[in-house]
């Protein structure tokens, strides 16, 4: 029995130690860093060394504050497009892919191409489509609302349809939820949850700043999140509040003029570790500085 503790005690420090590890990884490493516009930073990382969860990471974060200068918009696509090409088009300053949405569609027929709730200046544009099982997705367990200018990330409540009720002017349900006021959320076990992917998050702190994030993978050189990893990365990074978006071929960071397209990640659809291979996706999160 002794040796039993012993040996749970030894295990039980060592895993202490690589999060310690990890965290010290976020927080200590020198991140390159550019100014974007005022209260608007850009700062990336590489760890090609395994550094991070015993894993290559590169990770990229819009960090934004001094509002209402920089004005946050959730853009729903009449139809399929590239997340830099609606950034290009709406003239913003920078943009992340939005929530998930039927991937076959070309253009769209109904709802936006969306299959999570889309609400724009008050009026609804697409449902939560919970078919066949009328039950709500992963995806659709949360949200981001903006109102009067303000990002908030809310966690769905037992109130059928709650999103319906909240009161803000625009509406987009996605998911997982990952903190709540600073507390981390029970996650899934499924490979959705476990499995590591390209990741697309939004995250606030306390003191209102909001940051856009992508989590490369799928490369030797970027292996991407399980969104256990994810949660403890936004946690790290100061949030207080933290949600993710569509990820995996769709993750994609925009920035006007900081690349020959803007894209500043590595998107996965032509499977080559550079800033080429984006899909087409229904909606995206717009950053305006006015």
């Amino acid at each position: 029995m002794k040796r039993l503790i012993l040996t749970i005690t030894i295990i039980f420090t060592g895993l202490c130690l690589y999060a310690q590890n990890d965290s010290s990884t976020i927080v200590n490493s020198a991140w390159n860093r550019k100014n974007v516009t005022e209260g608007v930073t850009y700062r990336f990382i590489h760890f090609n060394n395994g550094e991070l969860f015993n894993s290559n990471q590169f990770i990229s974060i819009i960090e934004i504050s001094d509002f209402p200068a920089n004005k946050i918009e959730i853009y729903p696509s009449p139809e399929l497009k590239e997340t830099s090409v609606m950034a290009s088009e709406k003239g913003a300053l920078a943009a992340i892919n939005g929530s998930f949405f039927k991937f076959n569609y070309s253009y769209n027929t109904e709802d936006y191409n969306s299959v999570d709730y889309i609400r724009k200046g008050g009026k609804q544009l697409a449902p939560n489509n919970t078919e066949p099982n009328k039950i709500r997705l992963m995806h659709q367990l949360g949200a981001l609302a903006i109102n009067k200018g303000e990002l908030y990330i809310l966690k769905a409540d037992e109130l059928k349809n709650w999103e319906k009720y909240i009161l803000a002017e625009d509406i987009l349900t996605t998911g997982p939820i990952l903190i709540v006021a600073g507390k981390d959320e029970a996650l899934a076990h499924s490979s959705f949850y476990t499995t590591r992917h390209p990741r697309t998050a939004v995250g606030k702190r306390a003191n209102g700043d909001i940051l856009l994030i992508t989590v490369d993978g799928r490369a030797k050189e970027a292996a991407g999140m399980s969104l256990e990893e994810l949660q403890k990365l936004l946690k790290w990074l100061g949030c207080n509040y933290a949600i993710n978006l569509d990820g995996g071929g769709s993750t994609t960071m925009y920035i006007k003029g900081f690349s020959d397209n803007g894209v500043v990640n590595h998107p996965t659809d032509n499977k080559k570790f550079d800033n080429k291979g984006e899909r087409k996706v229904a909606n995206a999160i717009l950053l305006y500085h006015e």
